[in-house]
């Protein structure tokens, strides 16, 4: 057995790391501050990625997930049928329906109450998916959901459908 040697301390108090991060973050300094590395004698141009929110808009992905909605049939119906999927699959539990009797004979069911909660919602999409009667969507690109009054945040049927 070969016996280990003992390291020095300037080892042990991690001195060299701290140099090596203190350089790396004076560096990113003069580079975003100055617009060049001197040491380099390169002439670094980045552009300003600030949007101007209020006047200017984030562009939105098309695979972006935002408020819940509700489809219509031409007739204006909701093409939801009340079958329960979206309600199962939900990993938050914040979907909740009550399904009513159709007075039309070709449907069975329809929601009499529909409820998603936002503050328990986890947007993950899962409940878009499971839908078999491609009824609900989270495709409103509405990015400004925030509201004074926690009521607001718990959409019922009519806010779904609008």
């Amino acid at each position: 057995m070969v016996p280990a040697k003992p390291t020095p301390n300037w080892v042990r108090l991690y001195l060299p790391e701290l140099f090596r991060g203190l350089y790396i973050t004076t560096r990113h300094f003069v580079v975003n501050f100055l617009g060049f590395l001197p040491v380099l004698g390169k002439v670094v141009k980045k552009e300003v990625v600030t949007i101007q929110y209020p006047e200017e808009e984030r562009p939105i992905s098309e695979r972006w997930r935002g408020r819940h909605r509700l489809n219509r049939r031409e007739d204006g119906s909701t093409k939801c049928v009340a079958c329960f999927c979206c309600q199962t699959v939900c990993p938050a539990q914040c979907i909740s329906i009550v399904a009513g009797e159709s007075p039309d004979g070709e449907i069975e069911k329809y929601p009499a109450k529909f409820e998603v909660n936002l503050f328990e919602c986890v947007f993950c999409g899962l409940c878009v998916e499971a839908c078999p009667c491609d009824a609900l969507y989270m495709d409103t690109r509405e990015m400004k959901i925030a509201q004074y009054s926690p009521d607001k945040f718990v959409l019922g049927l009519k806010d779904l459908i609008r």
